[in-house]
Formats: structure tokens, C-alpha cells, sequence
């Protein structure tokens, strides 16, 4: 998978990569990283995209040819996807820990 879109929508609107990584404060090897499917991006990253460019998540990785939103998301909801992205970055044994204090926090809430 890759985000088919990006360079389309950076062309349409005659934005540079160099451009689009300052406006978003990534690099812009990783804008061309994403543009070539080398990689691909966060949760939290694919967002600020989408944002970027007023579109869907889908339409960016081309799941979809419908270009509309279809809801904003809130910060709480990039909160929630940064949440996501570094538990999914942690080691299995760091994951377990982590539940572990969760259910800790989470009996002890009041």
C-alpha cells in the first residue's frame, strides 16, 4: 500500500515536497518515501495529510476515488491515533506492562 494520491494532490495544488515537509515539519525524503511507497506513515501522520489536503484517509491511500471527508477529526481523535502508534511501536514485553499499569490506573480511578 502506498499513498497513490499524495503526489497528485501536491501537484494539483503546485506544492513542492520541500514545501509540503516544512508545512507538516517532516522530511522531505520521507514525503518522497511516501510518494514511492517506501513507506508508509503514522497514524498521526496520515492524518496531518489528510488534513493537509482536506481529503480522506482512503482517498490518500487510494482505497477510494471519493476525495470528501468524511468527518473532522478533533484533537482528542489525534491524541487517540498517537496513542495507537506508539503502543504499536513498543516491544511485546513493554506492551504487557503497559496494559498492566493501565488496569492499575484504571482501579484506582476516583
Amino acid at each position: 500500500m502506498d499513498l497513490r494520491n499524495l503526489r497528485i494532490l501536491r501537484n494539483k495544488k503546485n506544492i513542492s515536497q520541500l514545501k509540503l515537509s516544512m508545512d507538516l515539519e517532516l522530511s522531505q525524503e520521507l514525503i518522497s518515501q511516501y510518494e514511492l511507497g517506501k513507506s508508509l506513515p503514522t497514524i498521526a501522520n496520515l492524518v496531518k495529510l489528510a488534513n493537509y489536503f482536506n481529503c480522506s484517509t482512503d482517498y490518500l491511500l487510494g482505497l477510494t476515488n471519493d476525495f470528501s471527508k468524511k468527518s473532522d477529526l478533533n484533537k482528542n481523535d489525534l491524541d487517540v491515533a498517537d496513542l495507537i502508534q506508539n503502543y504499536s511501536d513498543l516491544s511485546l514485553k513493554n506492551r504487557e506492562k503497559l496494559k498492566s499499569y493501565l488496569n492499575y490506573l484504571l482501579k484506582n480511578e476516583n
